[in-house]
């Protein structure tokens, strides 16, 4: 045999364990890719997958997950751990292409880490600004569901037509900001210890609304007596209930709430969504990964937990260098991940079902759903009699115009990570 070719067949084993290695750092990186769309609402996981070209592995191995390797895992645990015990559980590892899914979700995981450390200060920092930048994501995606109806009869639009009304109806009468901020939510009592200002209180006890709605809640009018009774200058606190809070004393008004200092002993309630809800999020969220068009963090956004969601990962990534364990954040981060499995497992399984089975009358309800969630995330709001409304800004300034084209931003992001989609879609299925 040739030198040449004896070398060539004793590295090849070596090239392949590179390009295995290369493939799954694409892969990680597609994750990463991937996990910036599912943080941020509006951009939906399933269409960055399309993009990347993972679409479909992504959802047949979604669907193909099962837990019939247990009895083997149970079984290799009683036996001590041979050897002999383990193939069948890598067999089933690699009939469920786990491998694929693990590398994914890592690169998922690091970029929702990176952003659960970065985007709960700017939604406290510039809400409307934040928003906005939703609102256009989320209007821009309006249209993507509709490219799923390939039968387009009067008869397809009037069925599309009814299921949308009936989706947009329960997404508006559920999204009232007031009522976003109630849903799921229990009432938590803390006590300020000294030196502790409003945001290191809100922070301990994960409050799942802003502070200034935490603030101006019924149940916190001691709060508000103990922090008149002190020399602090609340001027910019003092909302009145028939005005629109200027926007431009939006990071002012801010940094006010922020910096009060409470005194040692004073009762402060904060709203926390009950455990059980942060499950059923966990839930419905894991859908949109079968979705292109519909975003996960939407869905949080419209159960009012995505704020609260980023909150606890937050406190649990800083408690990380310290050693300290914030038991109460851990408790939500494991219950909405042990909700997300499960939501793989069945309810991902229901809606995949349903959209092949019945497609016009569920894309007709997810349209009616996101346009009718858009008001829960409208940029502008203001205290009224302690909660939170709507209201248009009452005159065009630097915030209303960053707003205008933060919205535009974000409409023009969908479009073309839509279009690039479409491409995608267009050359796979050429290449079929």
């Amino acid at each position: 045999m040739p030198r040449v070719e004896h070398d060539a067949i004793a590295f090849a084993p070596k090239i392949s364990k590179f390009e295995d290695k290369m493939k799954r750092v694409k892969l990680f990186l597609k994750g990463v890719c991937m996990g910036v769309a599912d943080i941020i609402p509006g951009v939906s996981g399933g269409t960055l997958a399309l993009i990347l070209g993972i679409y479909e592995e992504l959802v047949n191995t979604i669907r193909g997950l099962h837990l019939r390797w247990l009895p083997a895992v149970w079984a290799w645990i009683r036996g001590g751990f041979q050897r002999e015990d383990i193939d069948p559980i890598a067999e089933a590892w690699e009939q469920m292409n786990l491998t694929f899914l693990v590398v994914l979700v890592s690169g998922i995981s690091l970029a929702v880490a990176i952003g659960g450390m970065t985007l709960p200060t700017l939604l406290e920092r510039y809400p409307e600004i934040m928003r906005a930048l939703f609102f256009g994501l989320i209007l821009a995606s309006v249209w993507i569901p509709f490219r799923m109806i390939t039968i387009r009869r009067w008869q397809t639009w009037l069925v599309v037509g009814l299921a949308a009304i009936i989706g947009f109806g329960a997404a508006w009468t559920a999204t009232a900001p007031h009522r976003i901020y109630q849903a799921g939510t229990n009432w938590v009592e803390l006590i300020a210890e000294e030196g502790e200002t409003f945001k290191d209180i809100n922070r301990r006890g994960l409050a799942s609304w802003p502070g200034e709605q935490v603030y101006w809640a019924e149940e916190n009018a001691p709060l508000r007596a103990a922090i008149e009774a002190s020399e602090q200058d609340v001027e910019l606190l003092r909302p009145e209930s028939t005005d629109i809070i200027d926007p431009d004393t939006v990071g002012e008004r801010s940094e006010q709430y922020e910096d009060l200092e409470i005194a040692a002993g004073t009762p402060v309630k904060i709203p926390q969504p009950l455990p059980w809800y942060i499950f059923i999020a966990g839930m419905v969220m894991v859908c949109a990964m079968i979705l292109p068009g519909i975003s996960g963090s939407y869905l949080l956004l419209i159960m009012g937990v995505y704020y609260f969601m980023l909150n606890a990962l937050r406190a649990v990534l800083t408690a990380v260098p310290a050693m300290a364990i914030p038991w109460n954040a851990v408790l939500y981060v494991v219950v909405f991940n042990a909700g997300a499995l499960i939501g793989i497992l069945s309810f991902a399984r229901v809606m995949s079902y349903f959209l092949e089975r019945y497609t016009v009358p569920t894309v007709g309800v997810l349209v009616g759903l996101m346009v009718g969630g858009l008001r829960g995330i409208w940029p502008f709001r203001q205290i009224v009699d302690g909660q939170m409304v709507n209201v248009m800004p009452a005159t065009m300034d630097s915030t209303v115009l960053a707003v205008i084209g933060a919205g535009l931003v974000g409409a023009v992001v969908v479009t073309t990570l839509t279009w690039l989609g479409n491409g995608q879609k267009e050359k796979s299925g050429s290449a079929a």
